[in-house]
């Protein structure tokens, strides 16, 4: 029988490797087990990726390619604002991919991105001083909340019994506005503290740079 498997790419290596991890997290993931994912023995994978390693660093700049490119038509605040909701989405829906990205050496897709927002600081009238911490202010904030919020938001049930453990511990006359910071977590968090806190960092910049 003619064997029509489709042929091995980068590309389409990258593609399995980004939804097995999605599927199974980053942590199992051989280079053995994403070939029989493809059909194929692990060794035809290294005539597209040299390691592990690469592939990783290929998988965090795959999903940087959904992200959201920068509207140059837009203001300098629109567009950063449009440019880091879509990234923090991205990342929550890729739940391995925020842990790695400091890891990571940047690909094609995360240089542009960068290249993006950089450009929008610039052009908006920031000096290279202040585009510079705005850029580090963004990032780290994007990054930054959302391994915060995944951290949050895996195993919630034990999160929570953890949490009124805490609360039980603390001196209520000592520890007023804690216990009150961790009861709004634990009970009254509605969402929304991404783009107030996105919010805070850009109307800050833009004080700045008046």
């Amino acid at each position: 029988m003619t064997d029509i498997r489709i042929p091995l790419s980068r590309d389409r290596i990258l593609a399995a490797a980004v939804e097995l991890a999605d599927a199974e997290g980053v942590q199992g993931m051989s280079m053995r087990r994403l070939a029989a994912s493809l059909g194929f023995e692990v060794m035809s994978l290294y005539n597209h990726v040299a390691n592990k390693r690469e592939l990783i660093t290929g998988m965090v700049d795959w999903i940087a390619g959904e992200m959201d490119r920068r509207d140059a038509g837009r203001p300098w605040n629109e567009a950063v604002r449009a440019m880091s909701t879509s990234a923090h989405d991205v990342l929550l829906s890729h739940e391995w991919a925020a842990p790695l990205w400091s890891e990571s050496m940047p690909g094609p897709n995360r240089m542009l991105l960068m290249e993006d927002l950089l450009a929008a600081f610039r052009e908006g009238g920031f000096s290279p001083r202040l585009a510079h911490f705005g850029f580090h202010a963004i990032t780290m904030h994007i990054v930054g909340f959302t391994l915060q919020q995944l951290s949050y938001s895996a195993g919630a049930d034990s999160r929570d019994v953890t949490a009124e453990e805490f609360l039980s511990s603390l001196d209520t006359e000592q520890f007023p506005y804690l216990i009150e910071h961790v009861e709004y977590h634990v009970h009254d968090d509605e969402g929304g503290d991404f783009e107030f806190i996105l919010d805070l960092i850009l109307d800050g910049l833009g004080r700045s740079a008046e």
